[in-house]
């Protein structure tokens, strides 16, 4: 996977999770909706401001 694609990884999944806790929030799911929120914080609001991504050897592929 490229660093491109993680990062697109990264914002799609951000995009989901944020539909999924309008859905909690719509639903008055407030504990589920907490727990997703808290889940994900640290992703929504990076220390620094950006993810650091880690990359591991033999996948980065040939």
């Amino acid at each position: 996977m490229t660093s491109d694609q993680a990062a697109q990884l990264i914002d799609n999944t951000l995009d989901l999770v944020h539909q999924r806790l309008q859905d909690l929030q719509d639903l008055s799911l407030q504990a589920e909706h907490q727990a997703l929120a808290d889940e994900f914080r640290e992703w929504r609001h990076p220390v620094g401001g950006h993810i650091d991504l880690m990359v591991f050897p033999g996948l980065a592929g040939p």
